[in-house]
């Protein structure tokens, strides 16, 4: 056994096959990104903070069924980092690179050669998932460019060590980044990019959100979508792109969920939730960005049930007599929060089948829960 190997198996990750959540538009990107990795290409998921890209790196790297060299980008990372040391004490600070007071090794293995993680994937045929890799500086990541394109990785001299290494065929990597213009983020060099295959992961759209929250919190399907449009109406109207509206989304719903707290806009601690995830992620003032929320939820308040005219009471509020289907349910509620739209426009933004949209749409009007006016669909009222 030699020195490299107890640190070695501590650094390759197993993934194991986990709750992903699965959609029309993340099986599309899956499909994508696995037609270039099982051609020989490594790919780069491009996107904000936020948007998932690390899960799904971790999810390819899952299907391609390779052992996993996990790095993470760093500003303090060498080129010494990514490829190893005869000393082992680069190794050992990649390891524990959020501790620092890292522990020199011992005298006597100041003459063995160690591998890091990228020298061990290119080694045995590993994946590795290289998690914002533009937090490295762009001139440690040259060591990238052959490796990628010749399938040469070049190593510091060494007596007992070749300055090649020839890269396995299986290896393949998949790398992650944040924006350009976000802190602590490098320019990438062209050489670089121009080796990849870049996929844009913008903000998952409202049907992935709402599977997402649903599988991983508990939560309602009908409560998912309702806090996915508070918070995507919130960050519209704040212009907080630059925030992950998937992460406040799913800290709502957790809280909501182990709690037991009503998800309705006039709930006290459901405001709260809402105000104290969200009010922080923004630009904005407290004074400035309070009341956009509170006039978001107090639309919502309103116009969360449909409302029909009745010889008793004006405004009473109607139920559905009926239970609805899962596709009832989503046209249901888009239908509630859009006022009125058309069939393709329902197909297109929910991804249900366009046979299914029909079925719903016609059981939808024989419930009287909506009617067609204009070629559009809308709530009766």
């Amino acid at each position: 056994m030699t020195v490299a190997e107890p640190q070695t198996k501590r650094s390759v990750l197993r993934v194991r096959p986990g709750q992903f959540v699965v959609t029309p538009s993340i099986h599309q990107v899956t499909t994508r990104a696995l037609r270039y990795l099982k051609s020989g290409f490594s790919i780069h998921l491009r996107g904000p903070a936020g948007t998932g890209k690390t899960t799904l790196a971790m999810h390819l790297a899952n299907c391609l069924a390779r052992p996993v060299m996990l790095i993470f980008g760093d500003d303090d990372f060498t080129s010494s980092d990514l490829i190893g040391s005869q000393s082992g004490y680069t190794h050992k600070k990649l390891m524990d690179n959020y501790i620092h007071s890292v522990l020199k090794v011992e005298d006597e293995l100041k003459h063995n050669w160690v591998d890091s993680r990228l020298t061990m994937a290119c080694r045995e045929g590993f994946t590795l998932v290289y998690d914002e890799f533009n937090r490295s500086r762009p001139e440690v990541n040259n060591v990238l460019l052959s490796a990628l394109e010749e399938k040469i990785l070049t190593l510091p001299p060494s007596s007992n060590q070749p300055d090649y290494l020839q890269v396995h065929s299986q290896f393949r990597a998949i790398f992650t980044s944040n924006p350009e213009e976000y802190c602590g983020v490098h320019a990438t060099q062209d050489a670089l990019m121009d080796r990849l295959v870049t996929i844009n992961m913008p903000e998952p759209d409202e049907l992935t959100q709402t599977e997402i929250l649903t599988q991983k919190t508990g939560i309602s399907r009908e409560d998912a979508l309702f806090i996915v449009h508070v918070v995507k109406t919130f960050r519209l109207k704040t212009a907080a792109e630059k925030t992950s509206g998937l992460r406040s989304c799913l800290m709502i719903s957790k809280v909501c969920a182990e709690h037991d707290i009503v998800v309705t806009p006039d709930q006290a601690d459901f405001r709260d939730i809402c105000a104290d995830v969200l009010l922080s992620r923004t630009d904005l003032s407290i004074s400035q960005s309070t009341p956009i929320l509170w006039e978001i939820l107090n639309e919502n308040q309103t116009e969360s049930l449909p409302v029909v005219e009745s010889t008793d009471s004006p405004t009473q509020i109607v139920l559905p007599s009926e239970p609805l289907t899962e596709n009832e349910q989503q046209i249901y509620h888009y239908l509630q929060r859009k006022k009125r739209a058309g069939f393709h426009e329902i197909y297109e933004t929910l991804k249900i089948k366009q046979n299914q949209v029909e079925k719903a749409l016609r059981s939808l009007q024989q419930k009287q829960l909506l009617k067609k006016q204009d070629q559009f669909y809308i709530i009766f009222e």
